[in-house]
């Protein structure tokens, strides 16, 4: 899995409460367009790639929890899983991982995976999230 990056309007959203890591719904989408962890702060912000052939606008659900165990906070999720039928899609570079329950679509993070990818016909291609997707220490 590529190395995790935050936005830095997430932890100001976060701190005032206006994102509930644990209730709202979280989702990933794919982008080619290069994160600006200062300047991007809503999906509108970070263009998405074109839905087609297996990738649906807005990405896929997380299936977000949340917990904190001895002060550090842990945010899992399911693995997420996109299967090219009928044609390709992409390129893409960049996971995004976003609020979709804000109404402005907060964006909380991304993961960078060094060069873009075309997810041909029949191919797969998995965002494994590991044990979390992230932790608050």
């Amino acid at each position: 899995m590529a190395a995790y990056n935050k936005f830095e309007g997430f932890v100001g959203y976060l701190g005032l409460g206006t994102v509930n890591l644990n209730t709202d719904v979280l989702k990933a989408y794919l982008t080619n367009a290069a994160p600006s962890a200062s300047a991007d702060d809503v999906i509108g912000d970070l263009a998405e790639i074109t839905a087609e052939h297996g990738y649906s606008a807005g990405g896929a659900d997380t299936t977000n929890t949340y917990s904190e165990a001895n002060g550090t906070g842990t945010l899992a999720g399911t693995d997420i899983v996109w299967t090219a039928v009928g044609g390709s899609f992409g390129p893409f570079r960049y996971v995004v991982l976003y609020d979709d329950t804000h109404a402005s679509d907060i964006l909380i993070a991304w993961w960078d995976y060094g060069a873009s990818i075309t997810v041909l016909t029949g191919e797969t291609f998995t965002v494994d999230f590991g044990a979390s997707l992230a932790t608050i220490a």
